[in-house]
């Protein structure tokens, strides 16, 4: 752990002495003599950008103390000129670098050329800890943000995802309560369907993803259920292309609400036949599904009247696990209610 926040300094550092190195080699024409001039740098270097990074911006630029920072920041990186200034021109440059007495004039540590010249080069790194740490602040803060809405949007699934259940129940629990009133013997059989679709919704949508194959079974297994309370008023055509890959993997119980919503509307008040046309085609790697049933005479829902739960669960689930991967269109032409769901599939 030590070591994963050390070497981003030891990158940084070798960074800034490598852009030293190179700024000055084409004066001395000398590697060694060029890495020991830059070398000299590092103690004021490290501890104004230390003292910057751990001291400064924490307790007065990230609380906006603007006139505070910039003035003792001034006065620090003066005083660490000054000090840079004294160490080259009376003990490094003569030591190394000087191989006659310089002029007089050179050796003032005040001259102004020279000195706002280290000033610049003591500056830099200082400069750039500003910068990253601005940036790793963004980061951080962008990173924090993406963690919370990926965590409101897990939770408002899970949300969604409890709702399918009671949901799905509730309509199915009020179809044995109208067969129970006949005394229909079918009670027995719809409730041993109802066992296996729910088992269904409640472990198998547990799951991110499910096997196409099994979301087919589920609504084959709903059709069969809607059978044995509605009989002959009922007539569905559920067509699978041959095209259809039954393995590939989609997000479960996303299919299942458009055809409960066609039984819902569209035989439940009925008393004629009612045709329900269920079709699953696919091209590449794109999934359509389409569902169409044909309204009752004795249905005619106003226009503002709101829409059903199911649809409106279905549509921002799709908001959430595929986004700008999807489209819904509902349309309803006179007696006729035409719904598609086409998905784009990661492969």
């Amino acid at each position: 752990m030590q070591s994963k926040r050390i070497v981003p300094h030891i990158l940084f550092w070798l960074i800034i002495m490598a852009l030293g190195i190179a700024t000055i080699y084409p004066y001395y024409q000398d590697l060694k003599i060029a890495v020991m001039d830059r070398a000299v740098f590092l103690p004021v270097w490290w501890i104004g950008t230390y003292i910057n990074w751990g001291v400064l911006m924490p307790r007065l630029l990230n609380k906006k103390r603007w006139p505070l920072y910039l003035g003792i920041l001034l006065v620090m990186v003066f005083l660490l000129t000054v000090v840079q200034r004294y160490i080259c021109l009376f003990w490094f440059y003569p030591n190394y670098l000087w191989q006659n007495p310089p002029n007089p004039a050179d050796l003032q540590p005040f001259l102004l050329p020279k000195f706002i010249q280290f000033a610049a080069f003591i500056s830099l790194p200082i400069l750039c800890s500003i910068g990253i740490r601005y940036l790793l602040d963004w980061y951080e803060e962008s990173y924090m943000a993406k963690q919370i809405l990926a965590q409101q949007q897990a939770a408002e699934l899970q949300y969604l995802k409890a709702q399918i259940n009671p949901h799905f129940l509730f309509n199915t629990l009020n179809n044995l309560y109208g067969l129970s009133l006949e005394a229909s013997q079918k009670v027995p059989g719809m409730i041993l369907k109802l066992s296996d679709i729910l088992s269904y919704s409640l472990y198998e949508s547990a799951a991110d993803q499910v096997s196409l194959e099994k979301e087919i079974q589920l609504i084959k297994d709903f059709i069969a259920l809607e059978k044995e309370r509605y009989g002959d008023r009922m007539q569905v055509d559920f067509d699978i292309d041959e095209e259809v890959d039954e393995q590939m993997e989609i997000a479960p119980l996303l299919l299942i609400p458009l055809v409960e919503n066609a039984f819902k509307h569209g035989v439940k008040e009925a008393t004629e036949t009612i045709p329900i046309d269920i079709r699953l085609v696919q091209e590449g790697s794109a999934l359509s599904f389409q569902v169409q049933n044909r309204i009752s005479e004795v249905l005619n829902p106003p226009p503002n009247k709101k829409q059903g739960l199911g649809l409106k669960n279905l549509k921002r689930r799709l908001d959430l696990l595929y986004p700008s991967r999807h489209h819904l269109e509902t349309t309803r032409k006179e007696d006729h209610f035409h719904a598609e769901l086409k998905l784009q599939i990661d492969e």
